[in-house]
């Protein structure tokens, strides 16, 4: 039987080149690509540019450049490194595109209309020099869970652990080097630690879809416990999805000066790029995406197991869309026993 796939590589953040790390993950899937056309199935292979955030933002204005501009300018390299590895991508594409601009937003109200958005007021880190709320990556300090030193503000490169900036310890500002100090700001947030929420997520993990490794550790992520002191700790946390301004990204719709986080708007680039694709071709994306034979397979490093086996699942299945089939994760380059890193230097 013919397979009919749709296959992906995480979206590189569009800030600086590509790095050996980028080519090791397309040369992997662009492999896995190629058998399966030599078995005469059937592939769309696309990815995009990661182009919203703070960090751009930042980087843009440093070099004197519009977001949009910097983005353009990153974009246009790409070419001799898909060239000069044949790697054979059907559509590369930009989460800054038309297409992902409506593909979030439909997506956001159909989760807000499924009663899983809420609002609350958070105490988030605020930069003093810079005047500016400070983005996830941007706050540095311990990890909560291991202690490990130097981790970003959302996630933990030595344990996985995932967390609040505002866990961290000793934090500090990674633009300035000032020690933050916190204000507080109304955030939307996505309701993953909703019951039906957790009960798909614990099923659509454990069934096939990720590698035993995988899946074993993403268990852990559900297990409920207590501190000793009568405080409940693990289980599933609600998903901050907003940032204010300033920032370069989507805008939440009816919520002036509110956006969404790049990292809900970022996977939905995947589906806009195969819709930029489709539509080019004259192929209807609801229809392609609606067929019961389509897989949907992702090829990523571990360092973004949180986000693709637990949020990119969850959004999709209930915003009524299809959800992966297979996610295929790899492991770091790493340089003496430490993680290859971009943003690292």
């Amino acid at each position: 039987m013919t397979r009919k796939l749709f296959v992906t590589t995480a979206l590189p953040y569009a800030n600086a080149a590509f790095h050996i790390g980028h080519m090791m993950e397309y040369i992997q899937a662009d492999i896995w690509v190629r058998f399966q056309r030599m078995l005469h199935h059937e592939v769309n292979f696309v990815c995009a540019d990661d182009a919203h955030g703070a960090p751009i933002m930042i980087a843009a204005e440093k070099a004197g450049h519009t977001p949009q501009q910097f983005v353009v300018q990153i974009a246009a390299g790409r070419r001799q490194y898909f060239d000069g590895f044949h790697i054979g991508f059907d559509n590369w594409h930009s989460t800054d595109g038309a297409e992902n601009h409506a593909l979030v937003k439909d997506i956001y109200r159909a989760l807000r209309k499924n009663d899983l958005i809420s609002t609350r007021t958070i105490e988030q880190f605020f930069d003093p020099v810079k005047n500016m709320f400070l983005p996830d990556r941007y706050i540095k300090g311990e990890c909560p869970k291991c202690a490990s030193p130097d981790q970003y503000g959302d996630n933990c490169e030595v344990c996985g652990a995932v967390y609040a900036p505002t866990d961290l310890k000793n934090p500090f500002s990674a633009l300035s080097g000032a020690k933050p100090v916190l204000k507080t700001s109304e955030h939307y947030f996505f309701k993953l630690s909703d019951p039906p929420c957790v009960q798909f997520l614990e099923n659509w993990t454990q069934d096939g879809k990720l590698q035993s490794e995988v899946a074993n550790k993403v268990k852990e992520w559900f297990v409920k416990g207590d501190d000793g002191q009568g405080n409940s700790t693990g289980g599933l946390a609600d998903w901050d999805i907003s940032r204010d301004a300033p920032y370069f990204g989507i805008e939440i719709p009816d919520a002036a000066g509110k956006y969404f986080y790049v990292w809900l708007d970022a996977p939905v680039g995947y589906l806009a790029s195969l819709k930029n694709l489709l539509d080019r071709r004259g192929t209807n994306f609801d229809t392609y995406l609606a067929d019961p034979q389509l897989e949907q397979v992702h090829f990523i490093g571990k360092d973004i197991v949180t986000f693709h086996t637990l949020f990119w699942p969850a959004i999709l299945h209930f915003s009524g869309r299809k959800v992966p089939d297979h996610i295929f994760v790899h492991g770091f380059i790493t340089v003496g026993g430490d993680k290859m890193s971009k943003s690292r230097g």
